[in-house]
């Protein structure tokens, strides 16, 4: 069986194509800076050498498209079992499901909320339909991991009717990255304890922070939509909705041009005024650029106070996980996130933090709680919940 992995995220598209149940990897591909004259393509088969070019991606579209070209040059892609996509949001609808008009139609539904990635998502599984129709189309969806979180996490301040009306509660996202970080801490950290705490920062162009205990979300930092939270790449993140209003009032901007500036021109890129990329903040933080340098300490303190709201949710933790691309690979981020936290059983080690390659513990031996980079594989968790699915159908279809 061979399952191809769809990962479009808000700046950047990922596949990878899966064989299972070895799940071992048979090509990956990765497209970054979508939109931007300096886009990245990057793939590679098997252990090969990986490839890369350096082009303009205008959109979705072409992403897809540069990854079906190179996947179709080797194989014969009529013959996968299934498409997954990691999808974000849909109205009453989480876990793994098949990606039916019914299910699409939810994800529409919600599309205000989210538009980024909905519309990334919806490009994306409109694509592959067009190109393979016969093949089906299963998607994961984000919220499905945080779906357990206790009501006094998810609920918000609002008269209740309209909760249960509309919907509106904490759904949280990132769901696949964290699942992967907890079952890895599990299985190759914590496999001997009986009560595991974690502190999940998931820091890229879109970022999240999770408390998990036993391989469960308790809580995360965003919230209905993935304009919660942390400040991301163009995303706002936690803003006073009177502020808010206020800025609407103004501007006289309508809900329309709101909409776009929260999910286009805040964040990083909104503070910084140069770029939402943390890679070209820091080398423009190093040069003096005063705003790049509150873009990056912003960022820095929105982590740290989550995770000092999460040792509070889980009474201390005994991990914090750093991953996805800034998480993995800013050793200067981390390093501003964990400072002066040793009251808290927090110490870093700054030669480990500066030398990890790919994974390994960044704190101290003698630090309480363990810190730890770990690259993320959202593909995997996808693909095993896809092959579950499959071999679920399958049995129904056997049973009767």
């Amino acid at each position: 069986m061979k399952i191809l992995i769809a990962n479009p995220g808000s700046t950047s598209y990922k596949c990878k194509l899966l064989s299972v149940p070895e799940y071992e990897t048979v090509f990956q591909a990765t497209v970054e800076r979508i939109g931007d004259a300096n886009g990245i393509y990057t793939w590679q088969w098997g252990n090969e050498t990986s490839n890369r070019n350096e082009l303009h991606i205008t959109d979705y579209n072409a992403a897809v498209s540069l990854t079906l070209h190179s996947l179709q040059e080797r194989i014969a892609i009529e013959g996968l079992s299934a498409i997954g996509f990691k999808v974000v949001l849909a109205r009453y609808i989480t876990g793994c499901v098949e990606l039916s008009d019914i299910v699409l139609d939810a994800m529409k539904t919600y599309q205000p909320l989210a538009p980024v990635h909905t519309d990334a998502y919806l490009t994306a599984i409109h694509a592959f339909a067009q190109v393979m129709p016969d093949i089906p189309r299963i998607g994961l969806f984000e919220t499905a991991f945080h779906s357990e979180i206790p009501p006094e996490a998810y609920l918000y301040g609002i008269p209740y009717e309209m909760y249960e009306k509309y919907g509106i509660r904490k759904y949280g996202f990132h769901g696949a990255s964290h699942r992967y970080v907890a079952e890895y801490i599990q299985n190759h950290y914590a496999a001997d304890m009986d009560d595991v705490r974690i502190i999940s920062c998931h820091l890229g162009g879109s970022s999240s922070v999770c408390a998990i205990r036993n391989g469960a979300s308790v809580d995360t930092s965003m919230g209905m939509s993935p304009q919660c939270g942390l400040l991301n790449a163009k995303r706002v993140g936690d803003l006073d909705p009177f502020a808010l209003l206020y800025l609407m009032e103004q501007e006289q901007l309508t809900i329309d041009a709101t909409r776009e500036l929260l999910n286009t021109r805040g964040g990083v890129l909104g503070i910084s005024g140069i770029s939402g990329d943390v890679r070209d903040v820091e080398s423009a933080m190093k040069k003096g650029h005063e705003q790049a340098l509150y873009a990056f300490k912003a960022f820095a303190y929105a982590v740290k106070r989550y995770i000092g709201e999460y040792l509070a949710v889980l009474n201390g933790t005994d991990y914090i996980v750093f991953t996805a691309g800034i998480g993995q690979r800013s050793p200067v981020m981390r390093a501003e996130i964990l400072k002066d936290m040793d009251q808290l059983g927090i110490i870093l080690d700054g030669l480990r933090n500066d030398s990890v390659d790919n994974e390994g513990l960044i704190s101290t031996d003698d630090s309480p709680v363990k810190l730890i980079v770990i690259p993320t594989n959202e593909e995997l968790v996808v693909a095993r919940a896809v092959a579950g699915y499959l071999n679920r159908v399958r049995n129904s279809k056997h049973l009767d």
